[in-house]
């Protein structure tokens, strides 16, 4: 008898509870205007410590076709020793129509519950064409003149044609510096001239030598120049016998052999170790010095001598291409941008 009364127990509270369990669902406004809104509530009444779970929708989802979902909130509230939880959906529509929410699966307590459908119609906007004629468009209205946008324009052309005339001035003086130059005539030594100066310095220098080797190189080497300027022969060159046979013929016999005693003297010191006097180093200068004044040829000459730029001056002129070369970049920029500028504010 008592398993009776427990098994009879249990079926009432179970009736009990499963009539405390209510899912309803409703819309505060059945009827909306196309973009319009309206809240879309879930209720749940049930006992306290009841797990529930209702739909969820992301943001912008379809609850069905062309009736989004904007937005979910929920409140609480307590009933009769129970709970009562609502889920309100924020929807919207784009399209006229008639439609009807269909049942929504809340799962209360780990049983599934279903809400009823709920109707919702959406409306169109009536446009009355009687009172709210279509107005004809406006004319093409001309834009003011506005000094604020002009005047950073104006400023930067202006900036520009300055650094380009900054760029022409340097270039000007570029171009100036070497036409600007005056050439002049200048007289030059003669190779007699050359010769009788080289000699000189010798002589002023002559205890100066530590060896007579490189004394009698040095007189030697100005005979051979004077020779080969003077009578046209590659001296410098050519060997002690070359030069007095071409020699021969081309001045008097007693100037040869003076040639021929000093030549062959400076090759005795330079190749045999000969060595001589302070007198003989003398007379041997004399007598090149007497060769080259009984051979002389008046010929002073004049040639224009162009001024040579230095370090300095060169150093200058690369830096004004530099300069120039940077000016003109920046210029044709800054004018690009100007020239876009200008088209911006005219269209």
């Amino acid at each position: 008898m008592r398993k009776y009364i427990v098994i009879i127990t249990l079926l009432v509270l179970a009736v009990v509870s499963h009539a405390q369990v209510q899912v309803t669902a409703s819309v505060d406004s059945s009827r909306i205007l196309i973009g319009g809104r309206s809240h879309y509530s879930i209720t749940v009444c049930a006992p306290k410590g009841t797990r529930i779970s209702f739909p969820e929708y992301a943001r912008k989802k379809e609850i069905l076709p062309n009736v989004e979902v904007l937005s979910e909130e929920s409140d609480t509230a307590e009933v009769n020793n129970g709970l009562k939880i609502r889920r309100i959906y924020t929807l919207t529509a784009w399209d006229a129509k008639r439609c009807t929410i269909p049942a929504q699966k809340v799962v209360v307590g780990g049983t599934t519950k279903m809400t009823g459908t709920v109707a919702l119609e959406i409306q169109s906007v009536a446009v009355d064409t009687v009172k709210n004629m279509p107005m004809p468009p406006d004319d093409v209205q001309k834009v003011p003149f506005s000094w604020s946008e002009w005047l950073p324009v104006i400023l930067l052309a202006v900036l520009v044609f300055l650094l380009l005339g900054i760029a022409f001035y340097l270039y000007m003086v570029l171009r100036n510096k070497k036409s600007g130059w005056t050439p002049k005539k200048a007289r030059v030594l003669s190779f007699y001239e050359q010769a009788k100066a080289d000699l000189a310095e010798i002589a002023a220098n002559k205890n100066s030598y530590s060896e007579q080797k490189t004394y009698y190189t040095d007189v030697t080497n100005v005979l051979r120049t004077y020779i080969s300027q003077r009578f046209k022969l590659n001296a410098l060159e050519m060997t002690t016998h070359e030069i007095l046979g071409s020699m021969s013929g081309l001045c008097e016999e007693t100037d040869v052999a003076e040639l021929q005693e000093v030549f062959n003297t400076a090759d005795l010191v330079k190749f045999a170790k000969y060595s001589t006097s302070v007198n003989d180093m003398d007379f041997y200068l004399d007598s090149i010095t007497h060769f080259v004044d009984s051979t002389k040829v008046d010929n002073p000459v004049e040639v224009v001598v162009e001024p040579l730029e230095d370090v300095k001056e060169t150093r200058l002129r690369k830096i004004l291409k530099l300069v120039i070369g940077l000016l003109v970049v920046v210029s044709v920029t800054l004018l690009v941008y100007v020239a876009s500028e200008v088209y911006a504010l005219l269209m």
